[in-house]
């Protein structure tokens, strides 16, 4: 039966009851019944104590049953799923890696029925038990329906829709720095040629890892690129392909964004990649404030354009840090009063105690940490990088 046996009323009340417990401390105890799939119900608690955070709309949902927890960590946030469901719009949309369900549920906000494909038997099963859920507590929208089967075996049967989106997988996981599109399920390249034959509209979710330049080139068709921050940490990042629609790789615009929990759009920033490659900057000593970007939009690659938008300067070419005389306290990402400009040694530093940051700084925060002696702490944050000049310095700054 699997994750079915969870549904048991008196299994669902030990859930409730255990929710804010110790999961390894639970895993020591006895289960009240013997015949209880133990092990899945302490996911399921663990898992439920991440979607208060993560999914609270599915948490506080009665009925709801989650995914494993390497299935979970892999789903959506409400807060991205709600910025997903920002950019498309239709009648009806099909989710060819459902997983989860966690954007499909989001999509059906707006479109009045989707499809949700699941390859995995028992995720299938779920997402059903889930869409019913739904249904029946009138958060869904749209009509859901779930197809058991592979991606690219539907896509072939599939009559004309008006969205699609892809979260495709790594197949060769253990593989690490080896993360291209060739290398995920589905294979998205191969689907493209029927996809342009039955909808105008499909979104790829990659993670951040992958280069952006290099997905656009493979994929084809990009007119956007959304680099997603949420909760300090780059989340995902949205191919925009639309098959009406012919944009050089190099005019594809870029767009990162910082959202609050809703989903809402706190900070952007947005360029053209054509823009960026042409831009020509005069690069600067440290001035009174130092200005790191937040990862998405580090990971967005627009340094250039960033110092033309928010009015600072760079320190060097490959750095990636802005200086100013004046605050701009609209700039995407953290800011820093500069207290000092020093060589690297430990001697004359003047601080025991201090976060540390390597910027293209040869070796590693351990090495140097034990080189200047110091200490992880304290109020200030300390920039190792190299200046225009070529020189190395340590920027220690006041943390705001």
């Amino acid at each position: 039966m699997g994750w079915q046996k969870l549904l048991q009323s008196d299994v669902q009340q030990f859930i409730k009851n255990h929710e804010c417990d110790d999961v390894r401390s639970l895993a020591l105890k006895t289960p009240p019944d013997p015949s209880w799939p133990y092990s899945l119900i302490l996911d399921q608690i663990k898992v439920r104590q991440k979607a208060r955070l993560k999914s609270l709309d599915l948490y506080e949902t009665h009925g709801i049953i989650f995914p494993i927890n390497d299935v979970y960590e892999q789903a959506s946030s409400s807060a991205c799923a709600a910025y997903k469901v920002s950019l498309v719009s239709g009648e009806c949309f099909v989710d060819l890696t459902a997983g989860s369900g966690a954007d499909a549920y989001a999509f059906a906000q707006r479109f009045k029925s989707g499809v949700l494909v699941e390859r995995d038997e028992a995720s299938a099963a779920l997402l059903e038990h889930n869409v019913d859920v739904l249904a029946k507590e009138r958060k869904a929208v749209g009509v859901l329906t779930v197809y058991h089967g592979d991606a690219a075996q539907y896509v072939q049967g599939m009559s004309d829709v008006d969205f699609v989106f892809i979260d495709p997988q790594r197949r060769e996981a253990g593989r690490r720095g080896i993360y291209d599109l060739s290398s995920c399920s589905p294979d998205i390249i191969s689907l493209l040629p029927v996809l342009k034959r039955k909808v105008q509209r499909v979104i790829v979710k990659t993670s951040p890892v992958l280069d952006i330049e290099k997905a656009i080139a493979s994929l084809g068709s990009v007119t956007q690129v959304h680099v997603v921050q949420w909760q300090g940490e780059c989340k995902e990042v949205l191919y925009n392909l639309d098959f009406s629609l012919a944009v050089k790789n190099e005019d594809v615009e870029i767009v990162a964004v910082d959202i609050d929990s809703f989903g809402k759009v706190q900070q952007r920033f947005s360029y053209k990649i054509s823009d960026e490659k042409n831009i020509a900057l005069d690069y600067v000593i440290p001035k009174k404030y130092i200005y790191e970007p937040g990862p998405a939009f580090q990971k967005s690659g627009g340094f250039k354009s960033m110092a033309l938008a928010f009015g600072v300067q760079k320190l060097h070419q490959h750095s990636h840090l802005y200086t100013s005389d004046d605050i701009h306290t609209n700039f995407p990402g953290k800011m820093y009063e500069v207290a000092d400009v020093v060589s690297v040694k430990a001697k004359g530093l003047g601080v025991k105690k201090a976060d540390l940051t390597l910027r293209n700084f040869p070796g590693t925060v351990q090495m140097l940490r034990k080189k200047l002696k110091l200490s992880d702490g304290g109020c200030h944050r300390i920039f190792a990088t190299t200046l225009s000049d070529e020189t190395k310095k340590l920027i220690v700054c006041h943390k705001k």
